[in-house]
Formats: structure tokens, sequence, C-alpha cells
């Protein structure tokens, strides 16, 4: 009897140490248990991708006060009139090459940048913010085809691209930006909207 009473006894503890075996972060989610991960957040980095780019807006037109004296002034959009002065500041800098600006590559891996050259790049920024298109006049015979011309600004950037580095350092989530680019949109009088990004500028480490 003493024997048999020892083994239920061994047979509950055994039960209890398989129970506590899961670790005390693990949960049951849908039958299944959940284990941390063996990933070392606290560590010197933890690679997360070495390059990825999104675009970010940063007007919303949604927003009727886009002043700071709007409490929801931040979502998707720099405050105003803030902005105008950033984004002017930041376009003439790259126009007269105080900020270095690099050719934009839809199909481009970004492994390198080219960077454009100071003997260039009058001649490129002039023919980025002149945009040309054709308006065909089909109420007259034969067809009337004008060429339309609209001079892009400041004020036609709308977004900023990122183009960046994600790591995990020291308990904290990192983001590296390794360049930016101007995103422009234009609204034609047929309600095609337009977009353009012409080049990166403020690269980082090349």
């Amino acid at each position: 009897m003493k024997n048999l009473v020892i083994l239920i006894c061994f047979a509950f503890i055994t039960l209890f140490l398989a129970s506590c075996g899961n670790k005390a972060d693990d949960i049951v989610i849908n039958g299944k248990i959940i284990k941390a991960s063996e990933n070392d957040y606290q560590g010197e980095k933890l690679d997360i991708t070495n390059k990825i780019m999104y675009d970010v807006p940063i007007r919303n037109e949604l927003i009727g006060d886009r002043s700071k004296n709007n409490p929801d002034w931040f979502w998707e959009n720099l405050p105003s009139p803030q902005d105008s002065e950033f984004l002017q500041d930041l376009l003439n800098d790259a126009i007269i090459g105080k900020l270095k600006t690099y050719y934009f590559d839809i199909s481009g891996d970004y492994s390198s940048f080219e960077e454009i050259p100071e003997t260039e790049l009058k001649n490129y920024m002039e023919k980025c913010f002149n945009y040309e298109f054709e308006v065909i006049d089909t109420t007259v015979l034969p067809n009337k085809t004008d060429i339309m011309k609209v001079q892009l600004d400041h004020s036609n950037i709308v977004k900023i691209r990122f183009l960046e580095e994600w790591y995990i350092a020291e308990g904290v989530f990192k983001k590296r930006v390794i360049a930016i680019a101007p995103y422009f949109s234009y609204l034609r009088p047929d309600n095609e909207l337009i977009n353009f990004v012409f080049f990166w500028i403020l690269v980082d480490g090349q």
C-alpha cells in the first residue's frame, strides 16, 4: 500500500513538472502552444531587412485643419504651414546641389547609387519640373491637339519615398534611412492623376 501511495505521488509530481515545462511566456491559441522565439532582441543587432522601400503620405487633405491646432494633425501629414517651408528648402537644396542627388531607377536594386553629375544637374532638374502632355479637342474636325506645359514645384510633393534598413539593437527597433525621394502628384484637367519620382536625395553611406 505504501508503495502504491508513493507511485501515485510520483505520478502527480511528474504531471506537475510536465505542465510547468511550458515557459511562462507560452500561451495556447486555437489548441497550439505558442512558444517564444530564439531571437536575441537585446543583442547588438538583429537584422530585419537591409533594404525596404515605401511611400509615406505627408499631405492629408482629408484633415480640415492641417496645423498643430488639430490634435489629429499627424495622421499621414506634416503640419501646415511648416511643411511648405521644409519641402521648398529640400527641393531648392537638391536643385542647386547643396544636397547630393542621385538618379531614380524604377527597376534598380539599389546596391549602389549613381550621382547626377554637377554639369548635368541644371538641365536634368529643369526637365523634371516642366511636365508636358497632349490635350486633344474632339469637338472639332479634324481633332485639335494642344501641348500643355505645367511647372511642378514643392506644392506638388504629396509623399516622401523612403529607402531604409530595419533592425533591432539593444531592445530598440531602429531604422537607418538610406535615401529619400520627393513624390510628386499632378491632377490633369482630364482628371488623370499623374505621379512622378525623379531622384533620390540624402543618400547615407554612399
